[in-house]
């Protein structure tokens, strides 16, 4: 009987050996390998690469090619080589909504293509790119909260009905919504005039409510983290929605939280001006069906 009861544990002394040895072997990582594109740059000819959203990072493997956004843009990079019969290498972009692209660069004197719309080919293909996280947005990932902002534009729930109008454009503040510490703004701007109406910028700040010519007004501002919509031009007679994604914070009752949407080139600005008390008529984004 004790012979047998000490083979049974020199065999899980065995099984447990070679277990710990297994787990000691490296990892195989091929399951998570994201899948290069293939680009072919020149040094006498411009390549261009058209993407879905707003390019944040770029990072080349090697100096013998060059890159840089397109001034008037936000989503279209530029490469070339800086010498002929240059090696292979590669690069990466990271995008604004969180998706990380990899690139394979091969020389080509004369290359068969010069354009990519990767907007088109994300359309056609149902290939899952892989996303990164930003500090910025916590743990939600970009494509997470852009699929929230697009839920609540296409809700269009009014919650709260702070207006501003001013020279025949309307901006109506709708809703406010949390998720994650972050909270959502739902802004909607008409243009009722004649007159083609665009938006400079929309600013965020905390100001004391009870103030007088001789008190120092006393204000901080806030940054959005995430816009759904970075451009808003309105044609005669036009409505748009955008969300402001801001981190999550809380107002004084003595506090005011003034929004300020500025006509560019014009003086047509809205100012709208939330309350303590409006902030706490805040919603829950599990409230809205997706």
């Amino acid at each position: 009987m004790k012979t047998i009861i000490k083979y049974i544990l020199l065999c899980l002394l065995a099984v447990n050996t070679i277990k710990a040895q297994e787990s000691k072997k490296p990892i195989n990582l091929s399951n998570a390998e994201v899948r290069p594109y293939k680009v072919e740059l020149t040094h006498n000819k411009t390549t261009h690469i058209l993407f879905p959203s707003s390019i944040e990072y770029v990072d080349l493997g090697s100096q013998e090619i060059i890159a840089s956004k397109v001034e008037v843009t936000s989503n279209v990079l530029r490469l070339k080589t800086i010498n002929e019969n240059s090696t292979p290498t590669n690069f990466t972009v990271i995008t604004s909504d969180g998706k990380y692209y990899s690139f394979n660069a091969f020389y080509n004197e004369e290359p068969t293509q010069l354009s990519y719309d990767l907007t088109k080919f994300e359309q056609q293909n149902s290939k899952q790119k892989s996303e990164v996280l930003f500090k910025d947005l916590g743990s939600t990932s970009p494509s997470l909260i852009g699929l929230f902002m697009k839920a609540i534009i296409k809700k269009n729930k009014k919650e709260l009905n702070i207006k501003s109008r001013n020279y025949g454009v309307e901006a109506i503040l709708k809703s406010i919504y949390i998720q994650d510490g972050k909270l959502y703004f739902h802004l909607s701007i008409n243009n009722k005039s004649n007159l083609p109406y665009q938006v400079d910028y929309v600013s965020f700040k905390i100001k004391d409510r009870r103030t007088t010519k001789r008190t120092t007004v006393q204000e901080s501002g806030l940054t959005p983290v995430k816009i759904y919509r970075e451009n808003m031009e309105l044609a005669s007679k036009e409505k748009q929605d955008n969300v402001f994604v801001l981190n999550q914070f809380t107002l004084l009752d003595k506090q005011v939280l003034v929004v300020k949407i500025n006509e560019r080139n014009g003086v047509r600005n809205q100012v709208l001006k939330i309350k303590s008390s409006d902030l706490q008529k805040v919603k829950q984004l599990n409230e809205i069906r997706f």
